[in-house]
């Protein structure tokens, strides 16, 4: 740590002699940016400095990758249209507002917004009880598909404040419906809070968050109680508690109050350890005096918001999104024993976190010094939390080292979005998703000896980040009631360059780590990790190390023989007639197989269409997809009646011919 400490002295030093100096503040002085989630809300009253704070884990794939971009305010001729993902429009603004928008590519759902103005946007994925898109689109409370990916920029490019873009998510939602079957869309803004949960079609609640409450949100409805008439922490789709009557998820003569979450959410979901577990262990840990255990918890009894015993800082918050049940009945990990993100419970920091942020409002402030997003990628932790001014004019190019720029691509969103090249997700120290993906699967491999070393090196990156947050922000508070221009720039030196260390450091702990891989169980989880990136040559390298450790490991062998496989295809391809091909072509369940062009291809209801690459007679690769093939079996007769997907890993599972 000691060569981060001197880079920070010196960037203190400089901000300290900027602050006094006597500038000419003209113009030539301007210097020339798996679907479990965990939300917590804070309230202003609730923290140690009165700022709300809004933390939000993304959980879905290990593979998921992360970009930071800076879309600007933007303005449209008349008539022009916003395309929907799932084929509908609707009108555009004459001019958008600018966002920074944290992008998982390919995903519909999984990408943080948050605009000029400070206005938030994150989601929990929740299921709910109404019927399936087609089903509901039939009887009008779909048009053309509904919102879906686009919603929450297109309420980021249109609001001012968070009241106002949940006023206006609910007239777009009345309008157009929704297409999830359930979503917590949380909306946080520099003043206040709000839970904006929807029901596939047109149910919608939103509830203002409090400023004396935390709120705790899993991948379930949550909100309970509402009051329809109180307009002030309120807003509900005007037929709400009656459509819930008609379809017999609500009987008001049974004495009980109308309660959203148990109307509207499905047991399955409202009482489902993987979200109760995440909900109590927070609530513990915001008051110890809980009253509720997690046993009750999984009966559905978890309230909408816990009142902390103690005021909240940011480091606690962070330690809460660190966390896998340490010091309850929870935590299967014997003190380390096993990773804890191997647990047979889904914890809050897990092997599918690849992002969480912290978004800190200050209301008191300007808003470019006062929303700050802490961001750290992977699974923090074993990473660092970044602090991202919302002033900055920069963003570094290793946190958006991708195959094509957001802002240079002629494509349309949509199209950039969902239709990213495959060496997005290929193995490269050059972007930052891939350097703090490598860090955490080191961690991992050995996490009772690593965690402790790594996390020492974090607090004390963490612990000089918050002792500098009031001394930048005194010096660019100065600076910008004189020069704003001015002010922003110094915040932006300020983020990259805690940035480019996070970066620095990272790499060395790399270094560090990859010296301790001694045991042929670590080189094979080694190796899958880059198999998974497409770093093939990385991966054998590992894999031959596993077998140089042990030589009859067979899981090595196997992993190693899969790859030499798809080499084989390259070198040596094996050569079908257009007779056998055509035994493989049809429908196997919810798999498809067709012929084109002398070519089989592949594809899984909905899904991707793959080219088959023959490995065996009836054994074939799918182009773009490395980590799984398809066996064609055969009956006695010898017609080909079944598929075997075979898996990387291991897994197979069989879908049989349709007759």
């Amino acid at each position: 740590m000691k060569k981060i400490k001197n880079k920070v002295l010196l960037l203190l030093t400089f901000v300290v002699l900027y602050s006094i100096s006597n500038f000419s503040f003209g113009q030539a002085s301007v210097i020339n940016k798996r679907d479990e989630c965990t939300v917590l809300i804070a309230g202003k009253s609730t923290t140690i400095d009165g700022s709300i704070l809004f933390a939000k884990s993304e959980d879905d794939s290990p593979s998921d990758i992360d970009y930071l971009w800076y879309v600007p305010r933007k303005k449209f001729d008349p008539g022009s249209v916003v395309r929907l993902e799932h084929g509908g429009t609707i009108s555009q603004v004459r001019e958008t507002f600018a966002y920074f928008w944290d992008e998982c590519p390919g995903t519909s759902y999984s990408n943080g917004i948050i605009n000029e103005w400070g206005v938030a946007f994150g989601s929990n994925g929740c299921t709910s009880k109404e019927d399936p898109v087609a089903e509901v689109e039939a009887r009008g409370d779909l048009s053309h598909g509904g919102l879906g990916f686009e919603f929450r920029m297109i309420l980021a490019e249109r609001s001012k404040s968070a009241r106002e873009a949940v006023l206006l998510a609910a007239e777009l939602i009345d309008e157009y419906g929704y297409n999830g079957s359930g979503r917590n869309l949380n909306i946080v803004g520099p003043d206040e809070a709000w839970q904006l949960q929807i029901v596939r079609g047109k149910r919608y609640v939103a509830r203002r968050v409090q400023d004396n409450e935390v709120v705790i949100i899993g991948n379930t409805f949550s909100i309970r109680e509402i009051d329809m008439n109180d307009k002030e922490n309120f807003i509900c789709s005007p037929d709400l508690i009656d459509y819930a009557i008609e379809r017999g998820w609500y009987d008001p003569a049974g004495g009980n109050k109308f309660d959203f979450a148990e109307a509207y959410a499905p047991q399955s979901s409202h009482c489902n350890p993987v979200n109760t577990h995440r909900q109590w262990f927070m609530a513990q840990s915001l008051n110890k005096n809980f009253p509720i255990t997690w046993i009750e918890a999984q009966k559905g009894a978890m309230p909408v918001s816990v009142q902390p015993d103690h005021k909240l800082s940011l480091n606690d918050i962070m330690e809460i999104f660190r966390s896998h049940y340490e010091g309850t009945e929870l935590d299967k990990s014997n003190n380390y024993d096993t990773s804890p993100h191997k647990s047979p419970f889904f914890t809050i920091c897990n092997y599918g976190t690849h992002r969480t942020t912290i978004i800190q409002q200050r209301r008191w402030l300007p808003v470019e010094l006062g929303t700050v997003i802490w961001r750290a990628l992977e699974r923090p932790c074993s990473n660092v939390f970044i602090p991202w001014y919302l002033g900055i004019t920069k963003i570094p190019n290793s946190f958006q080292h991708a195959p094509e720029y957001l802002n240079t691509t002629p494509r349309e969103l949509l199209d950039f979005h969902f239709n990213m090249s495959d060496e997005a997700w290929s193995f490269n120290l050059e972007s930052s998703a891939m350097i703090f993906k490598l860090l955490a699967k080191l961690v991992d491999v050995d996490y009772k000896r690593n965690i402790k070393m790594v996390q020492e090196i974090w607090k004390d990156f963490e612990e000089i980040e918050f002792n500098m947050q009031p001394v930048i922000e005194k010096c660019a508070l100065k600076l910008y009631k004189k020069d704003r221009a001015l002010a922003k720039e110094l915040l932006t030196f300020y983020s990259n360059s805690q940035a480019y260390l996070s970066l620095e450091e990272a790499k060395s702990l790399i270094v560090t780590l990859k010296k301790d891989i001694k045991s042929p169980e670590a080189c094979i989880e080694l190796g899958m990790f880059y198999f998974e990136f497409r770093d093939n040559k990385f991966a054998c390298e590992y894999f031959e190390k596993a077998i140089g450790l042990d030589p009859g490991n067979a899981d090595a062998k196997k992993y190693l023989k899969w790859i030499q496989d798809l080499t084989d295809i390259e070198n040596n391809p094996v050569l079908l007639t257009t007779e056998t091909l055509k035994e493989f072509v049809g429908d196997y369940g919810p798999r498809h197989i067709t012929m084109q062009d002398n070519s089989l291809f592949y594809n899984r209801d909905g899904g991707i269409k793959y080219k088959l690459e023959p490995i065996s007679t009836n054994t074939f690769a799918l182009k773009g997809k490395s980590d799984f093939r398809l066996h064609f079996a055969q009956d006695n007769n010898g017609q080909v009646n079944k598929i075997i997907g075979l898996y990387f890993d291991g897994r197979k599972d069989e879908s049989v011919k349709d007759l």
